[in-house]
């Protein structure tokens, strides 16, 4: 599979994903396209000129993405553009023929959610979304517990996500820009994806408050809380921290079905480190977890290269985002919002307010 990279200005995806793209067998990792940034603005938000990064990578330095595609016949790309700019750029790029990666934030509306959808179906490509926590060893463990019936068919879920603070970003980022999305679209992906992936389950009803405690500067709410009632009566409590100045990103979880309750704890200093544990009637022990793992942030590549089913396919994207803008609006009314309404589809479509 022949992939480049659209778009360099940004803190940390051009990085982590070139990485995956050029450690993967079956990937040539070909080419990156600035998209016409200055090369100044683009080194203030990677921390490397396009240079240097086109150098480490040693793959060719474009500043047209469709020349950059066409010259070097791509198979698939990563876009890394300001969000409120991915759906022109899909629009753009699936007319020629390239599948599309796009990371998280996947839109800042629902309009272009939709179009991001539509062009996908309309030129024949594949478009994927991510990364996941789902693929996390943890709730990797946490799933195949899950699918064994080690605590029968799950009903609550309390999940507690910490992702650090926004001065971590230039201020040239777009990240601090409302108009890029803001947290819940961020942050609130995690959370949402996950929910829905372990309690295997669809969102009824949202309930959300947000707030701003330790970074008054910021435009968005620091911590926010959603409460999802669930299809089949169940119920997911999910808090989302951009509060904490300690390691990061870092998890906690708690699943209860009606034979037990499965944990997921920080277990050391390292963010990474954690312990998955059972806790039941007859006790509680420490589950194993996977040696092996897709890779949350690269699981996509794969899926790509053989054109197996996508994890984190454009539909399920957009259903994360329209969740996480109606948990948006729910905070903003101070009021529970169901989540199946079209009139509620309307009042959650618009960007950040």
């Amino acid at each position: 599979m022949r992939a480049g990279m659209v778009g360099l200005a940004a803190l940390y995806w051009p990085q982590t994903l070139g990485k995956g793209l050029a450690a993967h067998p079956a990937v040539d990792f070909r080419a990156a396209a600035t998209l016409g940034v200055a090369d100044e603005t683009i080194a203030a938000m990677l921390g490397s000129s396009p240079q240097e990064y086109a150098d480490h990578f040693g793959i060719n330095l474009y500043s047209d993405a469709r020349e950059m595609i066409a010259a070097e016949a791509l198979d698939a790309v990563v876009l890394i553009s300001p969000h409120s700019q991915h759906a022109d750029w899909v629009e753009r790029l699936a007319p020629l023929g390239v599948n599309i990666f796009i990371p998280k934030t996947f839109a800042t509306t629902l309009a272009d959610a939709q179009r991001i959808v539509q062009a996908e179906t309309q030129q024949g490509i594949r478009i994927a979304s991510g990364p996941t926590a789902r693929y996390l060893p943890i709730f990797m463990a946490v799933k195949n517990a899950l699918a064994a019936g080690m605590i029968g068919d799950p009903f609550s879920l309390r999940l507690c996500h910490h992702h650090g603070t926004l001065d971590v970003f230039s201020a040239a980022d777009w990240y601090r820009d409302p108009a890029e999305g803001g947290p819940e679209l961020s942050l609130g992906w995690y959370g949402i994806d996950l929910i829905l992936h372990l309690l295997d389950d669809q969102v009824t009803q949202i309930y959300a408050t947000y707030n701003n405690f330790t970074s008054p500067e910021s435009p968005f709410m620091d911590c926010g809380r959603m409460v999802l009632e669930m299809a089949r009566g169940g119920s997911a409590v999910f808090d989302m921290l951009f509060c904490n100045r300690f390691a990061y990103p870092s998890w906690q979880l708690e699943i209860t079905g009606p034979d037990g309750m499965i944990a997921v704890q920080r277990a050391a200093p390292d963010s990474n480190s954690a312990v998955v544990t059972l806790h039941n009637a007859q006790g509680t022990r420490v589950l194993p977890l996977p040696e092996q793992t897709p890779g949350w942030e690269h699981f996509w590549i794969d899926e790509f290269v053989t054109g197996r089913t996508l994890s984190l396919d454009a539909a399920q994207a957009l259903e994360i985002t329209r969740l996480s803008l109606i948990a948006r609006q729910s905070a903003q009314r101070r009021q529970a919002l169901a989540a199946g309404d079209a009139a509620v589809d309307a009042i959650g479509a618009e960007a950040y307010s």
